[in-house]
């Protein structure tokens, strides 16, 4: 009895203590692990927006899972084996063995036969990967307290000569995401779970600078309907960049501007309809940017390039455009007392959306994620995903869609119990 029960506790010592990081390159420039990853899964779909997107009224976890399970037992493979492998733990890592050259794996694990499913995911991933695509994946068995862990990565020597056992800044036990980066621009952790049917997660993010927190109050802030942002902190260098709009405003104009600024918001949305005679699906996007700088508007319109064309539409505001792909790109760019104002659209045609925006504190979302947070002192970013759901519902014709689906994100100047500068960004989902 007594040699039953030293088994008993032997094994459930080696379930609990075996140690996916043992087997992660040590110096990861990036680190994603999921604890439980089957019940992470499971957990996320009581998260609204996912629950509906993957189980009722969608069902596009059956659809997927239907055409995965066609696809894998046409290779007279066991569906069950393969979902098996992602069922405990799942790692992904990134390691760079010469400066610029990126290479990643993924652990699976711990795996009761680790070679078992080398045949398994071989035979799946050989198969999906196109041949011209010149990548190549490796596979390799490691032990972790006597239990086996499957490593897929797409560079065989950089891993196996690279010393293993990643130390993560901080270790949660808990079923969640654990996210860490450390390369020569960002360093930082972070850890995802879902707890009562919302999304948590939270990066801590180091920086050298030191941070004067000020008020964050986005409640009376303007919202066009799809995504509203604030920042008080705005970083030496830092750009904007207006590529999706076709437009590359350089680098010296946005530092200019944003040098002198002291805060910066956005906000915008998005309108899908579908061409009842073509059958495509068109899309009106707006957004208004608004910056408070001490930079005169002479100062910002000398410094725009040539390559833009510049049209004076009135004492301070200018259309700028430029031509991609034979399509005009177009911006608008003016100053009212302190504020700098950045639109796809002109001034009447903005009127439109700023007469129907509402304030944060009357969306019911806002109202309802605000107080699961820690409030911002630097930064702020909320999502409302109405106007795509909305669109949704009429494509597929589904019902079931109603409700609030979103998030709401805080970034907080703070320091770390040994006196380091970091930035705490907060994010809730529903």
């Amino acid at each position: 009895m007594k040699k039953i029960l030293l088994f008993l506790i032997m094994i459930l010592s080696l379930t609990v203590f075996s140690n996916i990081y043992e087997v992660i390159p040590q110096d990861s420039k990036a680190v994603i692990v999921l604890n439980n990853a089957k019940t992470v899964y499971d957990d996320l779909k009581t998260v609204p927006i996912f629950g509906k997107i993957l189980d009722d009224p969608t069902y596009a976890e059956t659809l997927i899972t239907g055409m995965i399970d066609a696809y894998i037992q046409s290779l007279d493979l066991n569906s069950d084996e393969v979902y098996s492998g992602f069922e405990k733990n799942v790692g992904i890592f990134v390691i760079e063995p010469q400066n610029n050259n990126y290479e990643f794996g993924i652990v699976l694990g711990p795996l009761d036969d680790g070679k078992k499913y080398i045949e398994v995911f071989s035979k799946v991933i050989d198969a999906l990967m196109p041949e011209d695509t010149g990548i190549n994946f490796y596979y390799i068995v490691k032990q972790s307290e006597l239990q086996d862990y499957l490593i897929i990565t797409t560079n065989k020597n950089a891993y196996e000569n690279s010393k293993l056992n990643f130390i993560p800044k901080k270790r949660y036990n808990e079923t969640g995401i654990y996210e860490e980066i450390n390369t020569s621009t960002l360093n930082g952790y972070g850890f995802s779970y879902i707890k009562d049917n919302y999304l948590y997660s939270k990066f801590n993010l180091l920086t050298d600078s030191q941070i004067t927190p000020k008020n964050v109050n986005i409640d009376s802030s303007e919202f066009f309907g799809l995504y509203y942002s604030k920042t008080t902190y705005i970083p030496d260098g830092s750009s904007l960049n207006l590529n999706k709009f076709g437009i590359n405003l350089p680098e010296d104009l946005i530092n200019s501007i944003l040098s002198k600024s002291d805060w910066a918001e956005q906000t915008g949305t998005i309108n899908l309809s579908m061409n009842d005679e073509t059958g495509d699906i068109e899309s009106n996007f707006a957004m208004k940017i608004k910056v408070k700088t001490n930079s005169s508007f002479d100062e910002i319109e000398k410094i725009i390039p040539e390559d833009i064309t510049k049209e004076k539409l009135d004492k301070d505001y200018i259309k700028i455009s430029k031509t991609v792909n034979e399509k005009s790109m177009i911006m608008y760019i003016w100053k009212k007392d302190d504020f700098l104002y950045i639109s796809n659209l002109n001034k009447i045609e903005l009127k439109k959306y700023e007469n129907s925006s509402q304030k944060l504190s009357n969306n019911i979302l806002y109202k309802e994620l605000k107080s699961k947070i820690p409030e911002a002192n630097i930064g702020a970013f909320f999502l409302d995903l109405k106007p795509l759901i909305s669109f949704l519902k009429d494509f597929f014709g589904v019902e079931g869609l109603d409700g609030e689906f979103g998030g709401l994100g805080s970034a907080i100047a703070s320091k770390t119990p040994d006196g380091k500068n970091i930035i705490e960004f907060n994010f809730i989902m529903k």
